[in-house]
């Protein structure tokens, strides 16, 4: 697995690379991917994001994070021996940050549920219906409790959601 973390703009990312290659793999090793994949992460400003999501979701406005799939780890069309380009997560930690406190997070514990919440993404997961953001929230869950424990941390001190659902997506 390679994680590749851009940040061009160096910009506080809110938690530092190794816990992003370690959320991205917590992920794929939660949802079984065996597969070599390739996973993109930027960290960007409002500005960029705002750009972003009004190309790709109308939506004019600045966002928290953005995913973009390319191939799926569970399709046969690539050859076993090539890694699958997953996807981009990107990450806007202005944003971020600002809404933190809203959910009762930290900036840090905020940009980490983002960037589990992209890879579930890119793994085909979506909230649009009720059935689908339980189930997008239990792996979330899941994942960050792993990496708690991975840190030292009590996995029963993280809780999320309900914060997934966006009917407009």
């Amino acid at each position: 697995m390679a994680t590749l973390i851009a940040n061009d703009g160096d910009l506080d990312m809110l938690i530092e690379g190794p816990l992003v290659s370690a959320a991205v793999n917590a992920v794929l090793v939660h949802e079984g991917v065996i597969r070599d994949v390739n996973v993109s992460v930027s960290f960007v400003d409002e500005d960029e994001m705002r750009g972003l999501n009004a190309a790709w979701r109308g939506i004019d406005a600045p966002t928290d994070v953005l995913s973009f799939e390319c191939d799926s780890p569970f399709d046969d069309d690539v050859p076993d021996d090539e890694p699958i380009e997953l996807g981009d997560v990107i990450l806007c930690p202005g944003v971020i940050a600002s809404q933190a406190p809203e959910f009762g997070n930290t900036p840090a514990e905020e940009c980490l549920l983002m960037l589990v919440h992209g890879m579930f993404h890119l793994l085909g997961y979506d909230h649009i219906d009720e059935q689908g953001a339980n189930e997008m929230e239990a792996g979330e869950l899941a994942v960050l409790r792993t990496l708690a424990v991975n840190r030292g941390l009590d996995p029963h001190s993280v809780r999320i959601g309900p914060m997934t659902r966006h009917l407009d997506d």
